[in-house]
């Protein structure tokens, strides 16, 4: 009787003990793992992402600006976590070649997940060394985290290719060089000036009399064609107008949303805080009747 007694209580123990063992297993086997999003949250907070304002609002009926992760300015591939990572191409003088690149979290996989922003999952900006050659280009993003786009490159050199793009929340600019074999000859970057044209159109820039580094200011494009304003500006990437400024000599990318338009007057403003000082080029495109017109502009910053 006790011997079976103590049978008995040796086989309960040994099956709380391979309970507990079981429940330690399966704890194991199920602690969570933070999705890549909170390490890139973490990433994004050591490198200073929310110590300053947040998104603005927007005006005009336009979509807020989201955010930027400090060193978004497409100078490096690597940022707060995330990596550009470029499939091997061989790029030719004067054609396109298809590129394919992924964007890389924290663990080395590929982001599946981006938020549109301006209708876009991410935007493009390749321009030459020399700020010739400018596109605005869309990649399709694959099943497997693969964009792919057709990039062009005209003339043999370098050329920038500055991926900007959103990812939980958090605007993330980062970029890489292609290279198109052959003798490179850089162009001279046209002298500072307030006035383009293309395609028809005219375009002037009334700006303050002094842009200076690290402060806002508003630059409105006014657009004319045969001396009137034009009046059927449409909607390109959810606003008026696009603008794009980059720094001389690095390339360095500063992205600017339009903060009101007049299109009786043909007008479309920006503010916009340039943060160090020299030489911009900036690329502003608007649309009318289908068609996107790109014309750029010198600008000294002091």
């Amino acid at each position: 009787m006790l011997t079976s007694t103590l049978s008995r209580l040796a086989a309960f123990a040994a099956g709380l003990a391979l309970l507990g063992g079981g429940a330690a297993a399966v704890g194991a086997a199920t602690d969570a793992t933070p999705p890549f999003q909170d390490c890139l949250k973490i990433a994004a907070a050591e490198a200073g992402f929310g110590a300053g304002d947040m998104a603005d609002e927007g005006m005009g009926g336009e979509e807020p600006m989201v955010e930027a992760v400090p060193g978004a300015d497409g100078l490096r591939s690597e940022l707060a976590g995330l990596r550009l990572a470029p499939r091997p191409a061989a790029f030719a003088t004067g054609r396109s070649t298809t590129w394919r690149f992924q964007v890389l979290d924290c663990d080395g996989e590929p982001i599946r997940d981006f938020e549109p922003e301006q209708g876009k999952l991410l935007h493009l900006i390749v321009v030459r060394s020399d700020f010739t050659g400018y596109q605005h280009l869309h990649p399709t993003l694959g099943a497997d985290g693969t964009f792919s786009v057709d990039v062009a490159t005209p003339r043999a050199g370098h050329y920038r290719a500055i991926a900007d793009f959103v990812v939980d929340g958090r605007k993330y600019v980062v970029g890489t060089t292609l290279t198109a074999p052959g003798r490179a000859t850089d162009a001279p970057l046209p002298e500072p000036a307030l006035d383009a044209s293309a395609g028809g159109f005219d375009v002037e820039l009334q700006r303050p009399a002094v842009l200076e580094a690290g402060h806002e200011a508003q630059l409105t494009f006014r657009i004319t064609r045969s001396g009137r304003p034009v009046t059927d500006l449409e909607p390109y990437l959810g606003a008026y107008g696009h603008l794009v400024a980059l720094h001389a000599p690095d390339l360095a990318y500063s992205h600017v949303h339009p903060d009101g338009e007049d299109r009786a007057s043909g007008a479309i403003s920006f503010d916009v805080e340039l943060e160090e000082p020299g030489t911009y080029r900036l690329f502003l495109q608007f649309q009318i009747r289908g068609r996107v017109h790109t014309v750029a502009f010198t600008q000294t910053v002091s």
